[in-house]
């Protein structure tokens, strides 16, 4: 296994299980659109892409708006009941943290989203650079994120391992010549899903790092 001197990490279904927090806050506006009653489509598509294309694909009559108002719902439901930290994550963040590594974050989330979910967590000190939706013109699965991330931290593309939990953060880093590795311990539907890597649990990402112990 190779090592990499940056690791980049998706956020939600890779450090964080806000499963929940996505769909109940989706599902209560779709049905604000569509009434109580409507029948909803499988909305797990709409995970790893950025908000306004979720809701352009789900044809809504104003996306934008939409989307503005499913950001509401979702800060509401965060503060409600925010969501957890996948098992071992934290632990293998503080391994990580101060070893030959620097740590990444490229994110779907607006900026006011990642900073209502993960910022406040106090973790946002382990990242030395945090790429949101509201950074580049195009979001994943377009692999600008990741572009934007190179440009900021000069690092070469084999340097960079991406760490995601679905076909859209896969696309985003392959399309920009990083290599990509699909958690599964998050991922609704990792099957078919081409990566470099395919990782169990939090612990693996230790052995990509020089100076940590798996």
């Amino acid at each position: 296994m190779r090592t990499y001197s940056h690791l980049v990490f998706d956020i939600d279904g890779t450090l964080i299980d806000t499963v929940k927090i996505h769909m109940i806050s989706l599902e209560r506006v779709l049905r604000e659109y569509w009434g109580e009653d409507a029948k909803l489509p499988d909305l797990r598509f709409s995970f790893g892409i950025p908000g306004g294309a979720a809701m352009e694909a789900l044809k809504l009559p104003d996306p934008a708006e939409a989307h503005k108002r499913w950001e509401r719902e979702y800060l509401s439901c965060a503060k409600e009941s925010p969501g957890q930290l996948f098992p071992g994550m934290e632990e293998t963040l503080e391994k990580l943290s101060g070893r030959e590594v620097h740590l990444g974050l490229i994110t779907s989330k607006t900026r006011s989203e990642y900073e209502a979910d993960f910022r406040d967590r106090e973790l946002g000190g382990y990242f030395d650079c945090v790429v949101t939706s509201s950074d580049t013109r195009k979001g994943k699965p377009f692999p600008d994120p990741m572009l934007e991330y190179l440009k900021r931290t000069g690092a070469e593309p084999g340097e960079v391992l991406y760490l995601g939990d679905s076909v859209h953060d896969m696309a985003c880093a392959r399309d920009a010549g990083v290599d990509h590795g699909l958690v599964l311990w998050g991922s609704l539907m990792p099957d078919g899903i081409e990566a470099t890597y395919r990782l169990e649990k939090p612990e693996e990402i230790l052995g990509f790092v020089k100076g940590t112990d798996v």
